[in-house]
């Protein structure tokens, strides 16, 4: 491993346990970190890391309550449009590594996920990790963070960011801070195009999605639940519009589909949904995409949307087999075991 020189990276760990948060301050002091901020409340971490910039922040999720906090601190890091360093290197620190917990910690936007006890060398590994092999940011509607998919979904057309690594930029020496601050500008702004364009596109998504079961009767469960998400994705959406140039059509497109899909919920909840209002939510969702990105054909995106939708369907449909497979064994066994006694 290359020798790095920590001393001027900015590290700070978020653990409500004292003696825990002291462990780790050791371990990161002896790596030559000098600039250790620990913050035992993550109250005062959300303040804290919403107006700082560390490079490098270590995130405790013991406990139930916690693990909560932890991952809205992580989501709040990446997704605050105000915070100064959204790309800081987040490694989550655990004594219990359960399968919830790591699907939480890709969900979320971490980095990594590092397990207690441990060694300097251990917490070295991953920073030289973070350091050397960083994975490139992907935006969605609701999710900033390291590319963690493995495949390309149905449909999807998200390109990988490549954002400021400001602890890669300090350990290796190559801290400057006019060009940095360009660099985070420059990161930030396309996160923000592209949390508007994916939230367009998850707004679509969403009324495609419910523009079946909406017209069911009574109206389906799942598709009231699916547009009752539309509203704050296009308030999402509302909010990262650039300043500097004419945003009068998404601002338009995204009010009207949020004051139709709130009404047509509430018809819908008691009963009664109008066949032409669901379809004018599709148009609607339809201008909004064409708003947010005007240089594209409105037609390749519209089929962008049905085919995550179609994927969307088709991997439900898998679980919904799944589960009834599983269901059809388990009653064969039981009847099984019932002739047996």
């Amino acid at each position: 491993m290359p020798d790095y020189d920590f001393s001027q990276v900015d590290a700070a760990i978020v653990d409500t346990q004292p003696n825990s948060l002291r462990l780790m301050r050791d371990v990161l002091g002896r790596l030559g970190i000098k600039k250790i901020e620990t913050l035992s409340s993550f109250k005062e971490a959300a303040v804290r890391l919403t107006g700082g910039t560390p490079d490098l922040v270590l995130i405790d999720a013991d406990g139930e309550e916690a693990e909560a906090e932890a991952f809205k601190l992580v989501r709040t890091v990446r997704n605050d449009a105000n915070t100064p360093n959204p790309f800081a290197g987040l490694i989550v620190t655990t004594w219990q590594p359960t399968p919830v917990l790591l699907m939480r910690v890709t969900n979320s936007g971490a980095d990594d996920l590092l397990v207690k006890p441990v060694s300097p060398k251990q917490v070295l590994d991953r920073i030289g990790t973070l350091i050397r092999e960083r994975k490139g940011f992907v935006v969605t509607a609701d999710y900033t963070g390291p590319d963690r998919r493995k495949s390309p979904r149905e449909g999807a057309q998200i390109p990988l960011l490549d954002v400021p690594n400001t602890l890669k930029l300090k350990a290796m020496g190559r801290w400057d801070t006019g060009h940095v601050r360009q660099l985070m500008a420059t990161a930030v702004r396309q996160v923000s195009e592209q949390k508007v364009l994916r939230s367009a596109v998850q707004a679509a998504f969403l009324v495609e999605f419910a523009r079946t079961g909406l017209l069911a009767a009574p109206p389906d469960r799942m598709a009231l639940d699916h547009l009752a998400r539309v509203p704050a994705v296009v308030d999402e959406l509302v909010r990262r519009l650039p300043d500097d140039r004419d945003t009068t059509a998404a601002k338009a497109a995204a009010r009207a589909l949020r004051q139709l899909a709130e009404l047509i919920r509430a018809k819908a909840e008691a009963g009664t949904v109008d066949g032409g209002g669901v379809e004018r939510t599709v148009i609607l969702s339809h201008e909004l995409l064409q708003a947010s990105d005007p240089d594209r054909p409105l037609d390749a995106m519209v089929r962008e949307v049905e085919a995550a939708v179609a994927g969307y369907r088709s991997r439900l449909e898998q679980l919904a087999q799944a589960k009834a497979a599983e269901a059809a064994k388990a009653a064969a066994e039981g009847g099984e075991e019932a002739k047996a006694s």
